[in-house]
């Protein structure tokens, strides 16, 4: 009854299209994994890679069972849609050496970022990553739809279940404030470190992880728009139509944003021919690496709990010289000295005090 609801011409390339964008991405998953040799970054670079692979089955699932995929399939697409973009806030900040080298090295170069929006301008400070409150508030906000996304998708099913839809609008209106918060908090990073991020070619990551992203949010819109105009579906099952078509649409578009992903994000430069000297981890471990949540668990609890506790300026300080010989009239250096930064030796070393105001 619900595989009635694609005709066969479209059912079957869809479902096809699934496949073949499973196939493309566990082939470069397992490169990956046989090619082990930067584990911090390849860990991540692997977790990005498997959208493509969540998103295909579920977006299948969503055209064969769609009753069945609403409730038990599209909430960890949905989890792992967000989970992503945190995994990509990660990957950058590896890059560029990892959260101190950003903190204390890269960011006193930079004079503090205005925000894009000029509302946002006058109501917000300037961001200043040289300042860890500052970095601690970027990195929030992303990881913010990272938690936030177990509720919504929790409430969505008691919304189906129990048929609440007004609670279901109010739902909506948070989840897009979240989306938005989260996109707009990569965006002020990558604004604020575009030079530094420019040598490692960032744009095709950046939009593998945007595209599916918005593509998934927009044509979901667009086709409850033809649902609710009579466009599209009739009778009761308007709104399953609705749902069926949407995943069929993203099942076509996995075929290509498996090839792009497989582009951005490529195994060959971890081959025994790019890193001669590198050691190569083996299948087994590399799987129990990328699959292992240590590394998550350790910057969930340092951002949600301990947060100012230890994104702090004494944590996160920078060497004497560096810090005179930039800009000395920063926000960030002028609050480091508020908290008992002191230098000594003509400025060629540093200690702490007491902190004050």
């Amino acid at each position: 009854m619900e595989n009635k609801l694609l005709c066969w011409w479209l059912y079957w390339p869809c479902v096809y299209s699934s496949i073949i964008a499973t196939i493309i991405s566990f082939y470069t998953i397992t490169r990956h994994l046989l090619n082990y040799r930067k584990p911090y970054e390849q860990r991540l670079s692997i977790r990005i890679l498997l959208l493509v692979p969540i998103f295909s089955v579920s977006c299948a699932s969503g055209i064969i069972k769609p009753e069945a995929a609403q409730f038990y399939v599209d909430p960890i697409r949905e989890f792992y849609e967000a989970f992503v973009i945190y995994t990509f806030f990660t990957f950058l900040t590896l890059l560029l050496g990892g959260e101190r080298n950003i903190i204390t090295v890269l960011s006193l170069n930079h004079a503090p970022t205005r925000h894009p929006i000029p509302l946002i301008g006058k109501i917000c400070k300037p961001i200043d990553l040289s300042d860890p409150f500052d970095f601690l508030f970027v990195k929030k906000g992303i990881l913010q739809y990272v938690w936030f996304k177990p509720f919504y998708c929790f409430g969505t099913l008691i919304c189906s279940a129990w048929k609440l839809p007004k609670f279901e609008i109010f739902l909506n209106v948070f989840y897009n404030i979240s989306v938005t918060w989260s996109l707009y908090s990569l965006a002020l990073f990558w604004k604020c470190l575009y030079p530094e991020l420019t040598p490692y070619k960032p744009w095709l990551k950046f939009l593998c992880v945007k595209l599916i992203i918005f593509a998934s949010y927009w044509q979901s819109i667009i086709i409850q728009g033809l649902v609710v105009t009579g466009k599209l579906g009739t009778g009761n099952q308007d709104r399953t139509s609705g749902y069926v078509y949407k995943n069929g649409l993203l099942c076509i578009e996995m075929v290509p944003f498996a090839i792009l992903h497989a582009v951005a994000f490529p195994w060959n430069k971890y081959t025994a021919f790019s890193i001669p000297y590198g050691a190569r981890m083996k299948f087994i471990y590399a799987l129990k690496d990328f699959l292992g949540c240590g590394d998550l668990i350790w910057d969930f609890k340092q951002t949600l709990f301990a947060g100012p506790l230890y994104y702090n300026y004494r944590n996160f300080d920078p060497e004497a010289m560096d810090l005179l010989s930039t800009r000395q009239q920063s926000g960030a250096t002028m609050e480091r000295l508020k908290h008992g930064l002191r230098f000594t030796d003509n400025g060629r070393n540093s200690y702490w005090v007491a902190y004050g105001v």
